[in-house]
């Protein structure tokens, strides 16, 4: 009677692991971007901006709070259409991000260029840093975000 019972609370432990095992990719995986973030400019390396990002209805999007250096009043003089000489406090430079199951999809405008590209945004299993690619071939940025928020 011991032993089966040893059997069964030997089982049922497995079990326990099993499952907690088995939970802990899914949550890691599924880690929100929602948050501040501390973007470094992909040359120098030197914090650059500091982005917001929240999620509406299943998308991404994200707005600069400010830069990290230079003036408040800053404006985006290589933006195009709408954007073009607006502040960039407040400027949404993510829109569209869907998940796929392990990152983000969406798209990114480069307030530096006023370019718009393809970008994917991977959140790091512990949730503090997002790995952020934007573009193809030789105008391809690789960043890590740092969150602070």
């Amino acid at each position: 009677m011991i032993i089966r019972g040893l059997k069964t609370a030997g089982a049922l432990a497995g079990l326990v692991m099993a499952t907690a095992l088995v939970a802990l990719p899914a949550s890691a995986g599924s880690t929100s971007p929602e948050g501040t973030w501390r973007i470094y400019h992909p040359v120098t390396s030197e914090p650059f901006m500091i982005l917001k990002i929240e999620e509406n209805n299943g998308e991404i999007e994200g707005h600069i709070v400010k830069l990290a250096d230079g003036p408040e009043d800053a404006i985006c003089w290589s933006c195009i259409g709408d954007q073009k000489n607006k502040p960039l406090a407040g400027m949404k430079i993510l829109e569209g991000g869907k998940f796929d199951g392990k990152g983000w999809n969406g798209v990114l405008m480069r307030p530096a260029t006023g370019m718009v590209a393809p970008a994917y945004f991977e959140v790091e299993p512990d949730g503090n840093a997002i790995h952020m690619a934007a573009g193809r071939g030789p105008l391809r940025v690789d960043q890590r975000w740092e969150r602070i928020e």
